[in-house]
């Protein structure tokens, strides 16, 4: 069980890294080619990933016209969710930094799996899941006034 954990733990760093520095390349790709065409590569990429993922794994009875016609349609609205989020993440992340654009999503996904998993999962509303959302909204408050005061030192 210790041994799935530490995987996780090293998985969830290196999606985080890479969340990062997605982000970056993204916002340069909007740059040189505006923002729906700098999304738009982003989830080309992402489909190239995808395919050579499915094939490496053999699991390429997905990418059937049977399979593809058997989802529920509503699953393919997380593409559609996704991509309208991307480009307001390009956007929001040109208007700010890295930094704040990566806990903006943050708080705005740990909020919306509180939701979701009242939904979905019936679990019970936790107060210290949302305690904990306002400790990271406090670290970036205090980070910002911290900067803020450098700033007018100097």
């Amino acid at each position: 069980m210790g041994d799935k954990n530490g995987f996780y733990i090293i998985i969830a760093v290196a999606l985080g890294v890479l969340n990062v520095f997605n982000k970056m390349v993204n916002v340069k790709a909007s740059e040189y080619l505006g923002n729906t065409n700098g999304t738009l590569i982003n989830y080309f990429e992402a489909t190239l990933i995808s395919l050579f993922i499915l094939l490496v794994t053999g699991d390429v009875n997905e990418i059937t016209l049977d399979y593809i016609k058997n989802v529920p349609f509503y699953l393919y609205l997380g593409s559609i969710a996704g991509l309208i989020a991307l480009i307001f993440l390009v956007i929001g992340t040109k208007k700010s930094t890295v930094m704040i654009s990566t806990v903006v999503v943050l708080i705005g996904q740990l909020s919306m799996s509180i939701v979701l998993d009242c939904i979905f999962f019936q679990e019970e509303f936790s107060i210290v899941k949302v305690i904990g959302i306002f400790l990271v909204i406090s670290g970036m408050t205090f980070r910002e006034k911290i900067i803020k005061k450098s700033e007018l030192s100097n």
